[in-house]
This record gives structure tokens, sequence and C-alpha cells, in this order.
């Protein structure tokens, strides 16, 4: 995944560079498509803030996490940013009546191949 690296009252540092870049391949699977991101990083009064956007398909991710760590700000992130895209993964995977397909229309029978029957109150 292409990302582009943001830094504001901070140094540039190849090294948390290539760890935030690792950690967001890692998740990038996850995705249905090629994405692009910006990750911007800065420090306030003792604070590091990270804040990953990505940019896909379907949909906008973003993310932001602050930590005394700069480190532990990117993993807070990347835990962020991993459970939104799951998320979305889950609803784009779920999106369907489930009583309709296969899978489902199987757990409806019961021990005698019958379909189970659903009783309505009468009018």
């Amino acid at each position: 995944m292409k990302l582009n690296f943001d830094f504001k009252h901070l140094d540039y540092s190849k090294s948390l560079e290539l760890y935030v870049q690792d950690c967001v391949d890692k998740i990038a699977p996850l995705l249905l498509k090629q994405n692009s991101g910006t990750v911007f990083l800065s420090k306030t009064k003792g604070q590091f803030h990270v804040e990953i956007n990505i940019q896909s398909p379907q949909r906008h991710f973003k993310c932001t996490a602050s930590h005394y760590d700069v480190y532990s700000a990117a993993d807070l992130a990347i835990s962020k940013l991993e459970t939104q895209i799951l998320k979305v993964r889950k609803m784009n995977q779920n999106h369907k009546k489930a009583e309709l397909s296969k899978a489902g229309k199987l757990e409806q029978l019961n021990s005698r191949f019958e379909y189970k029957t659903k009783y309505r109150k009468a009018a």
C-alpha cells in the first residue's frame, strides 16, 4: 500500500516510517483493492499524535491515537484502523439475508429434514 508521511514538530525518522509501513502492510490484505493513504505524525506538549487516513473505493478510513511514546501511538492507531476495516469487511460479507442462502436453509431443517414452521398470530 502506498503511504505518504507528514511530520509536524517532529524530526523525520526512517525507522518510524518503516515501522508504520510494515504494520499497515500486515492489515492491507483485509481490504479488497489497492489503496493509498496518508500518515500524519505530530508532537504537542510531550504527546505524540498519529493520524492515519486511507482512501479505498469502498470507504474512507480515518483513525487517530495519541500516547507518550510514538511507537505506542502508532500501534493504537493501527489497531483502531484494523477494527474499522474488519467491521466493514463483515458488513460486506453478510449483506444478504441469511435465511435465503444455502447454509441458512439447512439451518432451518429439523432432524427429520422438515422445515421449521413459523406460526403467526391469527388476525
